[in-house]
């Protein structure tokens, strides 16, 4: 309760772990939708309905077509030249990308005024065919939410966090958009998803699970793997199992956001950002003021 007197954002976020089954979650979200904004005579296109699908069946979509490599090569230099934080160990203060305070760092985060700063992500972030495919998803224009952007180190002993197979439960309904700024193999730190485990509800939880206890409920034949070169784009429902696998070698940069059906608590509480004419205000409402 404290939080959310504190941050009213609190006061849906706190109840997700409630609604932790498929059947449940999307209720709460088509409830939610009837009272967001809609565009007027919303005619998505072909391929914003084919994405739509795609998520909905399987619960993630890949590969989108790729950013250009100047441009990627423009975001990846602003991040190269931006000082990042061990997000588990914040006291060890801001570091560059390629001088990792300890052997046992194993990201490099950048928070959202820095991700706001960069050269075209704004832009990146409402592509119009994303836009389409989350109001079609969802039932209502989505709330740009959630921004990440950080490096995975290679040689670490032990998986973090999101380097573990999870569930998110920051929304009701919504998927995320996953951006490679670097080349992404095998052995890099792929993005991992076990398809179709966004409608089931075996392990609703919110804590982390080992891998074989994923596969036994969802089948290992399930686990996608996605790699790719820098520019590579794939959105997926992260209600589904998934996690950013321990890179072998090489750096990993990635950038991410969510749409979603109603506002986390990820971003700041005051929009980092005026609002800026040629971006819809109820998308951008949560970074633009």
């Amino acid at each position: 309760m404290s939080r959310a007197l504190a941050d009213r954002r609190h006061a849906v976020y706190d109840l997700l772990p409630l609604f932790s089954t498929p059947r449940s979650r999307w209720a709460a979200t088509w409830l939610c939708a009837k009272f967001r904004p809609k565009t007027k005579d919303f005619s998505p296109s072909t391929t914003a309905l084919d994405w739509s699908g795609r998520l909905t069946r399987d619960g993630i979509v890949s590969p989108l077509p790729p950013v250009p490599r100047p441009v990627i090569n423009a975001i990846r230099g602003y991040f190269e030249a931006t000082l990042c934080i061990d997000p588990y160990r914040a006291h060890l203060g801001p570091f560059r990308f390629d001088a990792p305070p300890s052997p046992e760092t194993n990201m490099g985060y950048y928070g959202a005024p820095q991700i706001l700063a960069a050269p075209h992500v704004i832009d990146l972030l409402n592509d119009p065919v994303i836009l389409e495919t989350a109001e079609h998803y969802l039932g209502c224009k989505p709330l740009l939410d959630n921004l990440g952007a950080w490096w995975s180190y290679p040689g670490r002993p032990a998986a973090k966090g999101t380097q573990r197979y999870h569930r998110d439960f920051d929304s009701f309904g919504g998927f995320k958009l996953f951006i490679y700024l670097t080349d992404v193999d095998a052995e890099s730190g792929p993005h991992m998803f076990m398809k179709q485990s966004h409608r089931l509800p075996h392990l609703a939880t919110g804590r982390a699970c080992p891998d074989d206890l994923v596969y036994r409920w969802f089948g290992e034949e399930n686990e996608v793997a996605v790699t790719g070169p820098a520019g590579s784009r794939f959105i997926a429902d992260t209600f589904g199992f998934h996690k950013g696998l321990l890179p072998g070698q090489g750096r990993r940069l990635l950038l991410t956001a969510q749409y979603n059906v109603n506002a986390s608590p990820h971003l700041p509480r005051t929009p980092v950002l005026a609002m800026q004419s040629g971006y819809d205000p109820a998308v951008n409402r949560a970074i633009m003021g």
